[in-house]
């Protein structure tokens, strides 16, 4: 079953496909967003890690990332003290990546 309208898919001009990010795109996403929390590059490596797929769970989205972990760990730190990695390997550990959306 679709989640589109059979009609709008005839209609489409464009149909494109959005992948997860790979390693690579959540490393720089994470490196560039948390540059001035000063995480070692190890730090960061984990936590690619930790939002990549496992236990046959896809990996993050680009969106789970900015609106679910950011928001989280900065709500486990804020306001007695500044963010640190532990807030968010915490958060990324516990939570669980949005599901897949597929057209079928």
């Amino acid at each position: 079953m679709s989640v589109l309208d059979p009609a709008l898919q005839r209609r489409a001009a464009i149909v494109e496909e959005f992948t997860r990010p790979d390693d690579g795109e959540r490393q720089a996403l994470l490196a560039m967003d948390l540059e001035g929390v000063g995480l070692t590059d190890r730090e960061i490596k984990e936590l690619v890690a930790a939002t990549g797929p496992r236990n046959k769970l896809p990996g993050w989205t680009f969106s789970d990332i900015r609106t679910r972990l950011y928001p989280a760990a900065l709500a486990q730190a804020f306001p007695d003290r500044a963010l640190t990695h532990q807030d968010l390997i915490g958060v990324a550990s516990a939570m669980r990546p949005s599901p897949v959306m597929e057209d079928k």
